[in-house]
């Protein structure tokens, strides 16, 4: 791996801070989020009045990145924690927060990669606009992101401009602070959204290029490659539309800077304008030639299939796009939430990605969730014997490296997910991705202490080593 290889992990601070109406705070659409259970789970989901209390411990929990060996950390800064409802006046007390974050992460060596909106639009902007549905919205996220880059400029080389922008349309009111109007159609909401996200990403480009010049900009897309559950021509045919819309729009816009004829012809098909002005256009264009990376999440790959049954190009889109069957690949394993293991599936979508865009790559989230239970040991430590998560992450830094060092690939870094345990998108603390343990359940509290899992030794020695050692033998 190249010598200034970003070794490090991620966080969403919505999902960990607690502390949510301390300093100025307002809710977001988090703190409000109803939840749908997976299936299969039985649901426990915590509020986030506490979370794993990073708010009031980011300087422990840093000083642990640190002891690991970070070379970057990935956080995000709660919008509704800078502006409370949105369209208010900026919160200092949120500013300055952030930024005594920021400097002690420049402090122990770990450069600071920042997400501009990762599931926390103020939930005031859901409520009286509709969230991104609504231009208003774009701009007033467009003040959010000068108000935050002009704070950190100088202070912060990676920027993000929105976690996962490609879900807006699957969780709309987590992803996009949007609730569907009555009457407007699946496909509507769509087009109509992810043409308004690209607007925003698009204007955060713009902003942070021109308040720091020399910053870094990456857009970010939630990504699960599909192959086709078979080789008949169908399911290969159903494979890639589906890859187009999930995976490959956001980025396709974000790169050539103008909607692609698949995405066109979609809207058109189904007699659904475009709305986009002449200037928006312009937008787009401007900020794709002005971007430096394209940031991904990986957790696995998924299967398709045709619809043989249905004959119109249309239905079947549709039935593919909003696929319930859950289909799964017989070639691989899952974890206890039934998501694929599929490590070579994370260099395969590399040298897809790299073939398609020709932009550096950055993996930002990767990682497997799991419900672990401690052993208390005599000096009041807990012990995590997580020998799976290890098996996973080496498994997928042996892909990355494949495709960095055998296929040419340009990967600029790999931040795991997560640094420590905190709450899952769907409100867990069951599901646990950390390094650290947190000592909380979905029923207690606790004390909330800290506790290096095995897993943390093995990837303080990866990081030591550049990703040469990925042998599982611990001293733990």
């Amino acid at each position: 791996m190249r010598d200034d290889f970003l070794w490090g992990a991620a966080t969403s601070n919505v999902q960990a801070e607690g502390a949510y109406l301390e300093d100025g705070k307002g809710l977001n659409v988090y703190d409000t989020l109803v939840v749908t259970p997976e299936p299969g789970i039985e649901p426990q989901f915590c509020d986030t009045s506490v979370a794993v209390d990073h708010y009031h411990r980011w300087r422990e929990d840093i000083d642990l990145m640190a002891q690991m060996g970070f070379k970057a950390y990935r956080f995000s800064v709660v919008w509704s924690r800078i502006n409370p409802q949105g369209d208010d006046a900026p919160n200092e007390a949120g500013l300055a927060y952030y930024e005594a974050m920021v400097d002690y992460l420049n402090e122990k060596g770990i450069e600071p990669v920042v997400s501009l909106v990762h599931f926390d639009m103020p939930d005031h902007l859901m409520r009286t606009y509709n969230g991104f549905l609504n231009k208003q919205v774009v701009d007033l996220y467009a003040q959010h992101v000068r108000t935050v880059v002009e704070r950190l400029r100088g202070k912060v080389r990676y920027w993000l401009t929105y976690n996962e922008i490609n879900l807006c349309c699957h969780m709309p009111d987590l992803v996009a602070g949007v609730i569907k109007p009555e009457g407007m159609s699946d496909d509507e909401l769509l087009v109509r959204l992810s043409c308004n996200v690209l607007l925003a990403h698009s204007r955060a480009v713009e902003v942070i290029k021109e308040v720091d010049p020399a910053a870094k900009v990456g857009g970010m897309c939630g990504s699960s490659p599909y192959y086709p559950l078979t080789c008949k021509p169908g399911d290969v045919a159903a494979a890639q539309f589906k890859n187009q819309m999930h995976n490959y729009l956001m980025f396709d816009v974000m790169t050539a800077g103008q909607l692609p004829a698949y995405f066109v012809n979609f809207a058109k098909q189904r007699g659904i304008g475009v709305d986009l002005t002449a200037g928006e256009r312009a937008t787009i264009a401007s900020a794709a030639k002005r971007l430096d990376y394209l940031a991904f999440s990986y957790y696995q790959s998924s299967v398709t299939a045709d619809f043989e049954e249905l004959a119109s190009t249309v239905e079947k889109q549709d039935a593919i796009l909003r696929d319930n069957r859950r289909l799964s690949n017989p070639n691989l394993s899952a974890n206890a939430w039934g998501w694929q293991i599929d490590a070579q599936g994370l260099r395969i979508f590399l040298n897809e990605l790299w073939d398609r865009y020709h932009k550096p790559l950055f993996i930002v989230e990767n990682g497997i969730g799991r419900d672990e239970t401690p052993e208390a040991l005599p000096d009041g430590s807990l012990h995590i014997e997580d020998d799976e998560r290890i098996a996973y992450h080496a498994a997928h830094v042996a892909a990355l490296k494949a495709a960095a060092e055998e296929d040419g690939v340009d990967v600029m870094g790999y931040l795991a997910w997560s640094p420590f345990d905190f709450l899952s998108s769907h409100k867990e603390i069951r599901k646990r991705y950390g390094f650290v343990y947190v000592n909380r359940t979905f029923a207690e509290l606790r004390d909330l202490s800290r506790h290096p899992k095995k897993s943390f030794w093995w990837y303080q020695r990866v990081i030591a080593t550049n990703g040469e050692d990925l042998s599982p033998e611990v001293d733990y």
